[in-house]
């Protein structure tokens, strides 16, 4: 059977999987298991799973999106061993990524600078290193992680909590399209499903499952971000928290993490390090440096010569300060270590 009809009798009789998985190597159509006997007394009304099925596959194909289901050679082998599984995954872009190495990172909306910054370096460090960023495309973390995986060249997953073809929030439509075209949206729910409360906590296991580990950025004590901490380590998956000032209340997510035995995260090579990574972050850097052959220069002086956005520059200076490769100076001025 095609995938959307495998997910149609899931969805209109709450199958498992193994139950399913017989379905789908006795019929070849959901047509030919409306016939069988094995149906007569099981209330389902064939017409309306027909109907369902057909609208699906035709926003499939309208979106030029592409059904996984979970016995197929494509579904991402992580999320395969975890125990609640989804039947099938809708996906955009490349779901060949859905088999690389991943790692989610996820936090707060309302991130601080220092949030942003530790994110930004996290996610753009991993994705330079060959790891693939899983995140969840909400505002704050999620999409500053996403942001910074492709600003290094590197490859990330959206998971959604709505279809794939439903861009949610709708002010990240940008975004979602570079993700689209750059590397791939996924979710469990059918096509054209809006965004609902309930979804959230749903599509945050598919997260964790995807992910050799989970880093929670920045995260307060009610925070969705410790809901997918909890799914990884339910499923023997490493959680790292990044540690945070003690009297922050978008702190004491991660600080609570911390204390219930979640890995410290306090340099983005430490991920690397930890999974015995090449950090490639600071290939290339040789031509930035070499601004700095005439001697110190302020930061204004920086963005006149570079042309760069001031916010861009700060964050690339940030990197580069805790690489050891740039040093501040008393007077303001930025300069290379050891020169």
């Amino acid at each position: 059977m095609r995938p959307v009809e495998i997910f149609s009798l899931w969805k209109f009789g709450k199958y498992d999987l193994e139950t399913l998985k017989n379905f789908d190597e006795r019929f070849e159509s959901l047509e030919e298991a409306s016939r069988s006997k094995l149906f007569e007394f099981e209330r389902i009304d064939f017409d309306a799973v027909r109907r369902f099925a057909e609208e699906q596959q035709r926003s499939v194909e309208r979106a030029k999106a592409k059904v996984i289901s979970f016995w197929d050679e494509g579904y991402p082998p992580l999320l395969r061993e975890s125990s609640s599984a989804p039947v099938v995954l809708f996906c955009l872009g490349d779901e060949k990524l859905l088999k690389r190495e991943c790692v989610s990172i996820v936090g707060t909306r309302r991130m601080t600078s220092y949030g942003k910054k530790i994110a930004h370096e996290t996610a753009f460090t991993a994705a330079r290193a060959g790891l693939v960023v899983v995140s969840g495309l909400a505002f704050g973390i999620d999409s500053c992680a996403h942001s910074a995986a492709l600003e290094a060249g590197g490859k990330t997953i959206a998971v959604l909590g709505t279809g794939v073809d439903v861009p949610y929030p709708a002010s990240n439509r940008k975004l979602y399209e570079r993700i689209a075209q750059d590397g791939c949206i996924v979710s469990e729910f059918p096509m054209q499903t809006k965004a609902a409360k309930q979804n959230f906590p749903a599509r945050n296991r598919i997260i964790a499952g995807l992910s050799r580990a989970t880093i929670v950025v920045e995260a307060p004590k009610d925070s969705g971000a410790l809901i997918t901490a909890q799914f990884a380590a339910d499923m023997g998956r490493d959680v790292f928290a990044v540690p945070g000032d003690v009297d922050r209340a978008s702190s004491e997510g991660c600080n609570w993490l911390l204390k219930a035995g979640a890995i410290p995260l306090t340099h983005p090579s430490e991920i690397l390090q930890y999974y015995g990574l090449d950090d490639r972050s600071d290939r290339g850097q040789d031509d930035f440096l070499k601004i700095f052959s005439q001697g110190p220069l302020m930061f204004d002086e920086m963005v006149n010569m570079l042309g760069m956005d001031p916010a861009e520059l700060l964050v690339k200076l940030t990197e580069y300060e805790l690489n050891g490769k740039l040093v501040k100076l008393e007077d303001g001025r930025y300069h290379i270590v050891g020169r």
